[in-house]
């Protein structure tokens, strides 16, 4: 009997690589995601600096002067902390759809491999099954000569 051949061996190692690949991009979204956490955490620490600025301004004589560049800090870090969340937002989309993709490809690798274990299984029923034939009929060759002694 022939050796085993899976027709659908390079499908199996192109699946094999395009899971590999979509997992290095979930990778890549999972660290670009932590990046912005991490850029939105400084500015809502930023924030938090300028506000125990504002109240230690408040606490004494008030300058005008320093009140407007304080209060426009402010307003610059809320406009950064408001770029941060969107920026996240859209990371964690991108991490959400990698994700997915990662598990589509891992779906198909298991189902191209459970499918290449049932062809070998089946394989290996046919050979035992061939080889059991060719047994019993050797079996009774040498018993059709022997009885005939």
């Amino acid at each position: 009997m022939k050796r085993f051949l899976f027709p659908l061996e390079k499908a199996l190692e192109i699946r094999q690589l395009k899971k590999l690949f979509a997992e290095e991009k979930l990778g890549e979204a999972q660290t670009e995601e932590s990046r912005a956490r991490t850029r939105l955490s400084g500015a809502v620490g930023m924030r938090d600096r300028c506000f125990e600025e504002i109240r230690g301004a408040m606490g004494g004589r008030v300058r005008l002067e320093e009140m407007r560049h304080l209060l426009r800090y402010e307003s610059s870090i809320e406009d950064e902390i408001v770029r941060q969340k969107s920026d996240l937002a859209k990371r964690e989309a991108s991490t959400k759809v990698a994700r997915e993709v990662v598990a589509a490809r891992t779906q198909e690798e298991r189902t191209l491999d459970k499918h290449r274990e049932n062809r070998l299984r089946e394989y290996r029923a046919q050979f035992w099954w061939e080889e059991g034939k060719e047994l019993d009929e050797m079996g009774s060759q040498r018993f059709i000569r022997n009885k005939g002694r």
